[in-house]
C-alpha cells in the first residue's frame, strides 16, 4: 500500500508541474511589434516604413539600429505620427556609411501623453545603386515605457525583412521572446497535444500498477487465509 500511495504522489507531482509550465507558456503575452514595409518609388529610390503594431503599454521612447543592403545609398528619414500623437518628440537619426547601419531613436517627455496600439514609426529613404534583393535588420531595439521611471518593455516582436522588385517580401522573426499569441504568429510545434498524450500515458501506466498490487495484495490474503484453514 506504501508503494501505492509513493506512485500516486509521484504522478500527481508530474502532473500538476506539466500543467504550471503550460499554464505560464500561455500566460506569456508580446507586449507589441515592430515591423517594415518597403514601396519602390520612381527614380530608383526605395522607401521603407517601419510600423509599431498592437502595442499594450504606453509608448515613451523607441531606439534601435537598422542595418540596410550595400547596394543602397541613405538619402533621408521622415517622422512618423505614431509618438507625435502624444506631443513633440526628440529625435536621433545617424547614417553610419561604413557599417551600412542606421542609428535611429526618438522619445517623448515625461509629462506627454505616451500612444498605445499601431502607428507610423519612421519612413526611410535609399538610393537603389544596384538591383538586388535588399535586406533589412533590426539591432538593438528598444522600446521603452514610463513607470515612475524609464523602463524598457520585454516581449516586443522585430521583424526584419527581405525585399526586391521581382518578389514578394520575405519577413524574418528576429523576437526576443518565443510567445506570439498577440501578433498571430505560428508556432513550430504544438505542444498542447504532447501534454495531454503524455499525461494519459502516465494514468495508464500508474493505474496498471496499481492493479497489478492490489491484485498482489488480495492473492496474499487468499493465500494466508488458505494457509490458515
Amino acid at each position: 500500500m506504501k508503494k501505492i500511495i509513493l506512485l500516486l504522489i509521484i504522478f500527481l507531482s508530474l502532473s500538476s508541474h506539466i500543467f504550471a509550465d503550460d499554464s505560464e507558456e500561455y500566460e506569456e503575452v508580446i507586449m507589441g511589434g515592430l515591423y517594415m514595409e518597403a514601396e519602390f518609388l520612381d527614380g530608383d529610390i526605395l522607401k521603407v516604413t517601419v510600423m509599431a503594431e498592437e502595442m499594450l503599454a504606453p509608448v515613451l521612447g523607441i531606439a534601435f539600429h537598422l542595418n540596410y543592403d550595400e547596394n543602397l545609398a541613405f538619402l533621408k528619414y521622415e517622422p512618423g505620427e505614431f509618438l507625435e500623437r502624444g506631443g513633440d518628440p526628440f529625435y536621433l537619426v545617424q547614417n553610419n556609411e561604413e557599417s551600412l547601419k542606421l542609428i535611429f531613436g526618438e522619445t517623448l517627455r515625461r509629462n506627454d501623453d505616451f500612444p498605445l496600439g499601431e502607428g507610423l514609426i519612421v519612413d526611410f529613404y535609399f538610393q537603389i545603386l544596384e538591383e538586388s534583393e535588399f535586406i533589412f535588420i533590426f539591432e538593438n531595439g528598444v522600446v521603452s515605457t514610463l513607470n515612475v521611471v524609464r523602463q524598457d518593455l520585454d516581449k516586443i516582436l522585430w521583424e526584419d525583412l527581405t525585399i526586391g522588385r521581382d518578389n514578394e517580401k520575405e519577413v524574418i522573426f528576429s523576437s526576443k521572446s518565443t510567445k506570439n499569441s498577440v501578433l498571430n504568429v505560428q508556432s513550430d510545434s504544438d505542444s498542447s497535444f504532447i501534454v495531454p498524450a503524455f499525461l494519459i500515458a502516465m494514468a495508464f501506466i500508474t493505474g496498471f500498477v496499481i492493479v497489478f498490487f492490489l491484485r498482489k495484495q488480495e492473492k496474499k490474503r487468499q493465500d494466508a487465509s488458505v494457509n490458515y484453514n
